[in-house]
């Protein structure tokens, strides 16, 4: 697709002046082990959602110390969630998912890269009460919000990551942000999943049509975090936003090596994907000096 339709998919979503309806996931709990299954394909090495995994990677990297203990929210088939660990060997991680069929593949996921610094424990991520108050150092959850099914069950989401959060812990919550013009998705799905299975392509446009709106997500983060976390959204478009709290660190030296092995294992264009995804948070405020060496070495076309 050019760059002339680009410009006007952009100009539709800045000009306009109100945000569609959501409509909820048709199913709230990816349990159908076929759908569950596109999901984990697409987020293979060489996948469409290899990009966006680096980049949380990274991220949640500047957050997680040794020894931390990090919560993950609606892992999913962990693909995010086993690269973080295999870039973070000294934290232990809890992945909890409300899907047993997701789960299952979790499990593989992280057997198949012999990874024993990950757990697992089937949970609604709104009512967690078999989890102590206080007992994790980091909660975070990537591209998963967006299943719950209304903004009541997001703010029992967030009560909940700020009771299991010790005092002044850390905060990563990535996800979509809704989009104004259903033709903005459509072409978002057209762009971002060329060549992948139809179920996936319709479950990637599902997720979109259910994405919670900037606003939303401001105002129940607020009401349960306080005012010591922030919701930065991607400019000058918000497809994807995040919710940050805690103070980062620099990157150490292994954990720059591991995700450099990572980002020259992408082919162009995902490296260049991965690009766009830095662009466009950096116009929204999230900035981070050591993202800037690892990718220097390429040039977006």
């Amino acid at each position: 697709m050019s760059q002339l339709t680009l410009l006007k998919y952009l100009t539709l979503e800045i000009l306009a002046p109100t945000h569609a309806s959501r409509a909820p996931e048709p199913d709230l709990v990816m349990a159908d082990p076929a759908q569950a299954a596109a999901f984990m394909e697409a987020g293979r090495e060489d996948g469409p959602i290899a990009p966006t995994y680096l980049f949380h990677t990274l991220q949640l990297s500047q957050l997680i110390r040794p020894g931390d203990r990090v919560l993950d929210l609606a892992c999913g088939p962990a693909n995010q969630l086993a690269q973080v660990a295999r870039v973070n060997p000294e934290a232990h991680f809890l992945g909890v998912d409300a899907s047993a069929s997701m789960l299952n593949l979790a499990r593989e996921t992280v057997a198949r890269q012999a990874l024993t610094n990950v757990e697992f424990m089937e949970g609604y991520i709104q009512s967690l009460s078999d989890l102590p108050d206080g007992g994790f150092d980091l909660v975070m959850s990537t591209m998963s919000l967006h299943h719950l099914p209304d903004t009541a069950t997001l703010a029992a989401s967030f009560r909940e990551a700020a009771r299991l959060l010790k005092p002044g812990g850390a905060l990563y919550l990535a996800d979509f942000a809704r989009l104004k013009h259903d033709s903005s998705r459509r072409y978002l799905v057209e762009r971002s999943a060329r060549g992948q299975s139809e179920l996936f392509r319709t479950d990637f446009l599902n997720s979109l049509r259910a994405a919670f709106s900037v606003e939303e997500f401001r105002c129940e983060a607020e009401a349960a975090f306080g005012r010591s976390s922030r919701v930065i959204a991607m400019k000058p478009v918000p497809v994807m936003l995040v919710i940050w709290r805690g103070k980062p660190k620099p990157l150490s030296e292994m954990v720059h090596e591991k995700c450099e092995g990572i980002f020259q294992s992408l082919n162009v264009q995902q490296q260049c994907d991965f690009q766009d995804l830095r662009r466009f948070f950096k116009l929204g405020g999230l900035v981070s000096p050591d993202l800037a060496n690892i990718s220097s070495s390429i040039t977006h076309t």
